[in-house]
């Protein structure tokens, strides 16, 4: 845990924010980012021109967002709570916009940084049941042929899997004690050693565990008999 977060100065968020704003701005306004998001409603193989073209377009998007990503990476993973429950690079984001706009944190703010999550049943609900809905969404959107009851099926059953997964980690977080180093490379597999977490948290991360097994098993043999 970091006890006095890293924030840098507003001019440097702000720096950060104008370049992403100003490649976009270029980007549109000579026609490459239309240009880019065509190849992809075309649905053909682009020839080399045009594929060079787009490749061109992409890296000087992600060039220019390259600050503005790491500063929110910066901030966000200094979150604690934020960091163990996944989304540290979206607070780390709205954090930038913030110091960018208003100045430095106040040290009552920075104390939120420390915060560890709590267990809270509904949202970890909450978000089980958006997993569980997002992914046969997600593939009911772009693959028609799945578009059927065993398709619905496999799918459905593949969504509650990882919903009852992502619902567990989230109760299991809020008591973890022993956090894998920022830089491990094995860091989500070693989250699933139950000897990190208090005894409360442990019997979810049995769950999960059973619940991302179950999820490979299905997905392997449940599309090979319902899907063919």
């Amino acid at each position: 845990m970091i006890d006095s977060p890293k924030v840098r100065s507003p001019s440097f968020y702000r720096a950060t924010i104008a370049c992403a704003l100003a490649a976009a701005i270029y980007l549109a306004i000579n026609g490459r980012l239309e240009f880019y998001f065509q190849g992809f409603r075309r649905g053909t193989p682009p020839v080399t021109d045009d594929f060079t073209y787009q490749i061109t377009t992409a890296v000087i998007w992600l060039v220019a967002v390259a600050p503005l990503l790491f500063a929110a990476w910066e901030l966000g993973r200094q979150h604690l709570a934020a960091r163990r429950l996944g989304y540290h690079l979206f607070v780390g984001l709205g954090q930038v916009f913030r110091i960018a706009f208003f100045g430095a944190p106040s040290p009552a703010h920075l104390e939120g940084f420390a915060r560890s999550p709590t267990d809270r049943p509904r949202n970890a609900v909450l978000l089980g049941l958006l997993v569980a809905a997002a992914l046969p969404a997600f593939f009911l959107g772009f693959a028609p042929p799945l578009r059927t009851f065993n398709g619905g099926v496999w799918l459905g059953v593949a969504g509650a899997l990882m919903g009852l997964a992502a619902y567990c980690h989230r109760r299991a977080v809020a008591y973890l004690h022993d956090e894998p180093g920022l830089w491990n490379v094995f860091c989500q597999y070693r989250l699933l050693n139950p000897a990190r977490y208090e005894q409360s948290g442990r019997p979810f991360v049995w769950i999960q565990m059973a619940a991302l097994v179950g999820l490979v098993i299905w997905w392997l043999v449940g599309g090979a008999f319902l899907i063919g």
